[in-house]
């Protein structure tokens, strides 16, 4: 029965998104990638907010229920029934009545396992597709079988666009370069490579923040952001190239992103108590995104304290990509606290590339290490947080440090009443 219900919630709201779109005759921006889609969908939002009336999904509603939540405007209701009644007389007015002003719409379009991206595009035809990088993730049993799985079912996107459609498509990855002059759409690559259309000439990380400079057509931009991590820039490249094709000029695009902020739980620096610094990426975890962020991490000052969750959905690969990851963390980190049964292979092959055995210490859950590290956290010390979400939650424990934990429902993902039963 209870399945049942849920079909028919679901159906009902498909539908009732599908009235919105017809009515607002809403032009699509559609995002797919393995990793960076929620800021990457946040920055695109950002530049275009300037100028045009837009929609975007909110959090990261990019699944198949997701979606029609996004498009409707619509929170979870979770397991309330109640809340589930106020989402559909909500949906009901947003489809019929609501949003009169808006004419556009950044969709977030998430796929977990082949055919996901069909679903989606029976609700939402993108006319700007972007797709961002292709990544070890959903490899667990019932999802992708491999990279290969994965790009064949997120590049859907770029090839169901029209031939007046454009597809926004990263000119540094292996598997999207395969794309090159096979889809019927017009095309725009970013990213650092020679043939790039917007082409990337600097993104340097410092404590003033990241300096990004581009080039488009022979004309050079140059914008300082308040962000972490020279790697933000593929979040960012993608987003000043979706506003090029709405008719922005480049430097209009550059200081429209003065007023982007991360999505929570991305590498957001928050103050920590007793003068710490703590880089909160607790949304979720990669192997390729773990990395970067200890690059970040291996550039501060004082004491650098990794806080390492498991990473979820690796499949038969997930102990080598975890092995993967501990490769890196000589170096990058004077102290290592792993949580969750698969970071032990991370902290395994850290120890035994070198990595001072006395400084590392394991938990089986979030709330053992923000214990322990509430006993040892100093002035100075920056504390990267990074893991999966199911079963490890480390937002939990950075809740615990905050300086201002008053303010985490503002700042820190999956907060809320509902959120606080799940594991």
């Amino acid at each position: 029965m209870r399945k049942f219900i849920k079909n028919c919630v679901l159906q009902l709201l498909v539908a009732l998104a599908r009235v919105r779109i017809r009515r607002l005759r809403l032009v699509i921006i559609g995002v797919t990638g393995s990793i960076g889609k929620t800021s990457t969908k946040d920055a695109i939002y950002t530049i275009l907010h300037s100028r045009f009336p837009i929609q975007r999904s909110e959090k990261s509603y990019n699944t198949e229920f997701g979606m029609p939540l996004a498009i409707l405007g619509q929170d979870s209701g979770f397991s309330s029934p109640w809340k589930w009644l106020m989402v559909m007389f909500g949906s009901l007015w947003n489809a019929f009545v609501g949003g009169r002003n808006v004419h556009m719409l950044v969709a977030e379009m998430g796929v977990d396992k082949p055919g996901d991206m069909v679903q989606l595009l029976k609700l939402a035809k993108p006319v700007v597709g972007v797709m961002t990088n292709i990544r070890p993730v959903h490899l667990g049993e019932g999802q992708f079988k491999d990279l290969e799985d994965i790009f064949n079912e997120k590049k859907k996107l770029v090839e169901s666009l029209a031939e007046k459609g454009v597809a926004i498509l990263n000119a540094d990855d292996p598997y999207i370069i395969s794309l090159r002059d096979k889809l019927r759409c017009k095309t725009l690559w970013y990213g650092a490579a020679e043939n790039a259309d917007l082409r990337l000439l600097e993104a340097t990380s410092s404590n003033d923040g990241l300096l990004l400079s581009v080039v488009f057509k022979g004309q050079v931009g140059t914008v300082t952001l308040p962000l972490l991590g020279g790697f933000q820039a593929y979040v960012l490249l993608p987003a000043i190239a979706v506003a090029l094709t709405q008719g922005f000029e480049l430097q209009e695009a550059l200081e429209a992103l003065k007023n982007y902020q991360l999505p929570a739980g991305r590498m957001n620096p928050i103050a920590g108590v007793n003068g710490s610094l703590i880089i909160d990426s607790s949304y979720n975890a990669s192997p390729e995104a773990v990395k970067e962020a200890l690059q970040v991490l291996k550039s501060m000052g004082g004491r650098r304290i990794a806080v390492l969750g498991n990473m979820n959905e690796l499949g038969e690969k997930g102990e080598a990509f975890h092995r993967e990851v501990g490769k890196h963390i000589l170096g990058s980190a004077d102290i290592l606290l792993t949580v969750g049964d698969d970071a032990k292979h991370l902290a395994d092959e850290a120890l035994k590339s070198g990595f001072d055995a006395s400084m590392h210490k394991h938990f089986a859950n979030a709330a053992e290490a923000a214990e322990f590290l509430k006993t040892i956290i100093a002035r100075q010390d920056t504390v990267l947080v990074k893991g999966s979400q199911n079963k490890i939650r480390l937002e939990r424990l950075v809740k615990t440090l905050m300086k201002n934990p008053e303010q985490a429902s503002e700042l820190l993902v999956r907060q809320g009443p509902e959120w606080d039963k799940i594991d």
